[in-house]
């Protein structure tokens, strides 16, 4: 089932030479700057700043295939849900003013809005920690099969969440929602007057000096701005613009515009308390009891790591700033194609690089190297990899591997993965009904029907099965 300003020293940033191996002061940026060479297809830029000095920022790949324009370190690119970091910086500014708490429920400043039980029991803190409930506009079929260019303000997307059922009660558990940074969005512009974008430029942009970021209108010229690519759904095996698939214009939930270095001054601003109060800078930074979600920053280097920052990604979007507290290491990635086209393995390996080994890393790196195993040696030698092997393989790696091999048109190869995916994880029906995907676009019906019926019996309520299978009875 198919299913983120301080000055540069110069003479480490070095312009590598395809005839001779570079070398930096720094072991970590030795190894991170050949991996990244080596690494096939990557497109975008990336910065390594220890103890607030640049050590490492580099281009790779196309910003713009067509016309064979290279990425830059000054390239604009989507940087997606990283936006909802200035979001909660935005948020925090104004309750250290006390213009807000984050205990006040949204009926305090819209005491009109149609959910009586959104109005009263969903909070700012709910909010910025994706606890709301509010259901997704950003998935539903209204805003998916409209022209995003009817969306370019907050009242527009309002209609699309405010009249539906909330997805859980406020609270009940966490669900990553772009509708609630929107509705911070428009709680910001009710408490300030003002709209949300002339706000954080002047409040955070302005002065992290942030001067090449911006809510940018998609569907007008920005200078130096990368196209994204993803692989295409019309072509197999080819790269799609994404300009009909993602927002119109840069909003609170993210779809904005900026380079490496203006997210780095954004990063190095937020950890000096330039933008907050030690005391609000403090409580973003806070992990959470459970879960890798806070108040608008992600933990994503494991519990005690100190690693926090945002990620962010879209169909050709890969983003992401993260500060690594206790090596004192701070990493700006952003790429212009899909997560899978050499974003995650620049993040992961560059983790690992720098706080070392965890269990998800390596999973995914061995789950990477079963793949490769397979596409050198055949299902058989991955398969006695993973059996041999004492790492756990990761389904959701091989899951994103079998449907770009299937959206490659390479049908085959995904019958393949999916097979392993099945042989390590024989009890996950989502195993079974990718796998019937892949027979079924290969037009091989009664495999299809047959790993449906499989899906369906570990997991009765899959109703993509269902639907599939009344559609191959009927063929």
């Amino acid at each position: 089932m198919k299913n983120f300003f301080l000055p540069i020293i110069a003479t480490l940033i070095i312009a590598c030479s395809n005839e001779q191996p570079v070398t930096f002061s720094d072991n970590h940026i030795t190894e991170i700057n050949n991996y990244l060479e080596a690494l096939e297809g990557f497109s975008g830029a990336v910065l390594i700043a220890k103890s607030d000095s640049v050590l490492y920022k580099k281009a790779f790949g196309y910003a713009h295939i067509g016309h064979q324009v290279k990425n830059n370190t000054n390239t604009k690119f989507s940087y997606a849900s990283v936006g909802k970091s200035f979001t909660a910086v935005a948020i925090f500014q104004l309750i250290e003013a006390g213009k807000l708490s984050l205990d006040d429920p949204i009926g305090k400043f819209f005491p009109d809005y149609p959910n009586e039980e959104a109005r009263e029991a969903i909070t700012i803190r709910l909010l910025l920690s994706h606890r709301s409930g509010l259901p997704n506009y950003f998935r539903s079929e209204k805003y998916i099969n409209t022209s995003k260019e009817q969306f370019r303000t907050l009242e527009s997307i309002a209609p699309l969440y405010e009249n539906e059922p909330l997805e859980f009660r406020p609270n009940e558990q966490f669900a990553y929602r772009n509708t609630n940074y929107i509705m911070l969005g428009r709680i910001i512009e009710a408490v300030t007057q003002m709209p949300y974008a002339n706000y954080i430029e002047d409040h955070i942009f302005s002065i992290a000096k942030m001067k090449n970021t911006g809510n940018f209108d998609a569907d007008h010229p920005t200078p130096n701005a990368a196209e994204h690519y993803t692989l295409s759904d019309v072509y197999p095996n080819k790269l799609q613009k994404t300009l009909f698939m993602s927002g119109v214009k840069g909003s609170p939930a993210g779809g904005g515009r900026s380079t490496i270095d203006d997210l780095f001054n954004f990063a190095t601003s937020f950890k000096h308390n330039q933008l907050l109060s030690a005391t609000y800078t403090d409580l973003m930074k806070k992990e959470p009891e459970s879960g890798s979600y806070g108040y608008g920053m992600q933990f994503s280097g494991g519990k005690g790591s100190g690693v926090y920052g945002h990620s962010g990604g879209h169909f050709g979007v890969g983003a992401e700033w993260r500060v690594f507290g206790k090596q004192d290491y701070t990493v700006v990635l952003l790429t212009n194609k899909d997560l899978g086209e050499g974003f995650l393995d620049a993040r992961f390996f560059i983790e690992k690089t720098i706080s070392g080994a965890t269990p998800k890393l390596e999973s995914y790196f061995f789950t990477k190297d079963v793949i490769n195993a397979y596409l050198k040696d055949g299902i058989t030698t991955a398969e006695k990899l993973i059996a041999a092997s004492e790492i756990d393989l990761s389904e959701l790696d091989i899951n994103a591997k079998g449907y770009e091999m299937i959206n490659r048109g390479f049908y085959k190869k995904a019958i393949d993965l999916f097979e392993l995916e099945v042989y390590a994880f024989p009890d996950s029906y989502d195993a079974y009904d990718s796998l019937a995907e892949a027979y079924m676009m290969n037009g091989d019906t009664k495999k299809a029907i047959e790993y449906y019926e499989k899906s369906l019996e570990l997991n009765p309520e899959n109703n993509n099965a269902k639907e599939k299978l009344k559609t191959l009875s009927v063929s």
